[in-house]
């Protein structure tokens, strides 16, 4: 059994296979489910964000099973050209890389480790996870922890509302008379309230399908409240509109936006869909005065934009490299103790068996020289066959140095 990792990612898949790959609260418990009940799979942890799907197990090295559930997921193609397949060491620097915010689209974000923590605690709660599994993410949190503060990687990271906010001014000369919408009422909602608000955008509007959530929103930021069936007179009002929903379905379609775009004064219109699945309809980018930007055409703008120093990179990497070593260490521990407690099983249940028909002789009466006799030449001969007939298989696979010191076990001792 190996560590391995399967997955996409935004350096590996557009947005449009992406979203048909993504988990939410409800749907990940059912996918680890089925994921550990696939033949082989000991332990598994499911990792679904934006920019991300990875599913870790300790399995065989063969994922073809694994990929054939995923394409099962809402995909109605080969998804296999979109995957990449990492094993033990390359799997432990994968996560090491993600946790750390090495491997994100916005290098040195800090959510993505709160984001393995979470698919960790869900696995964990339904005892999806096995011993190898869990002591390599809990190593990971770690080894994040330790790149973030002994490194520059996460100074300043250029954030996606960073980059939307350089995208905005470039239509809107004057941010003061413009009026937003906020679709959504969660993390990348409220940062995008704030962003709008320190750029001197007050005239703010929230909606969400969650009314309760939505109104303690938008009345803590500052904001008014207005119920999701207003959509439509929202758009038509808003200069700027920011969407990030959990909707396995598009919010904002073209046939409506077209219907708002009609009695419109505020264009052109601006639209900022950081959704994963989408929240607005691609096709809606084909009409006039509306500039729409996908989480996508973000990470293209801060790839080409955004140079993290070298150092801060290099110094992460001597970390992690480090530290794999020293998890390696670990997992070879790990499996001589298992070697040993299985070795001293093997022992035990000889032992117990010999004894007690040494027992039976003493008890019905035979020699006590003979009873020892046939203890000693049973141990000696059950022992002894199990054991030289394994190290027949064994030596020839040895180098020299293994081999020297298996011959140290065998010496006597002077």
């Amino acid at each position: 059994m190996a560590i391995n990792v399967l997955g996409i990612n935004h350096k590996t898949a557009p947005i449009e296979i992406r979203e048909k790959l993504v988990f939410d609260k409800e749907s990940l418990p059912h996918a680890l489910t089925d994921i550990k009940n696939i033949d082989g799979v000991n332990g598994v942890i499911l990792l679904s964000t934006c920019n991300r799907t990875e599913v870790y197990t300790e399995n065989d090295y063969d994922n073809s099973k694994i990929i054939e559930w995923l394409k099962n997921q809402n995909m109605t193609r080969d998804i296999s050209e979109f995957t990449y397949n990492y094993y033990e060491e390359k799997a432990i620097k994968h996560l090491l890389n993600v946790t750390s915010g090495i491997d994100s689209m916005v290098v040195g974000e800090n959510e993505i480790l709160g984001q393995v923590k979470h698919a960790f605690k869900i696995a964990d709660s339904n005892n999806m996870i096995n011993t190898p599994l869990k002591k390599l993410f809990e190593f990971s949190f770690s080894v994040a922890k330790q790149v973030r503060t002994d490194t520059d990687i996460g100074a300043n990271p250029v954030t996606f509302m960073f980059t939307a906010m350089t995208l905005i001014k470039k239509i809107f000369e004057d941010f003061n008379s413009k009026r937003a919408t906020i679709v959504g009422a969660g993390h990348m909602s409220k940062l995008a309230i704030k962003y709008l608000q320190s750029h001197g955008i007050n005239d703010i509007r929230l909606t969400n399908y969650n009314y309760d959530k939505g109104q303690k929103v938008a009345k803590e930021h500052g904001c008014i409240y207005s119920k999701i069936q207003y959509i439509g007179n929202l758009i038509s009002t808003s200069d700027i509109i920011i969407t990030s929903t959990s909707s396995s379905t598009p919010v904002i379609g073209k046939g409506l936006m077209e219907s708002c775009l009609k009695t419109s004064k505020n264009l052109p219109v601006v639209i900022i869909d950081l959704g994963v699945p989408r929240d607005v309809e691609t096709e809606i980018s084909s009409l006039d005065n509306v500039f729409l930007y996908s989480i996508d055409d973000l990470g293209e703008v801060i790839s080409k934009n955004f140079k993290l120093r070298e150092e801060a990179v290099m110094e992460a990497k001597k970390i992690i490299d480090n530290k794999i070593d020293e998890f390696k260490q670990w997992l070879i521990q790990s499996d001589s103790e298992k070697l040993v407690k299985a070795y001293r099983g093997f022992v035990d249940d000889i032992t117990h068996g010999a004894i007690i028909k040494t027992k039976k002789m003493i008890e019905s009466g035979e020699n006590i020289d003979q009873a020892i006799d046939y203890l000693a030449s049973t141990l000696k001969n059950k022992l002894t066959h199990e054991t030289t007939t394994k190290l027949r298989e064994i030596l020839p696979l040895l180098d020299e140095s293994s081999l020297k010191k298996a011959e140290e076990i065998f010496k006597k001792n002077k």
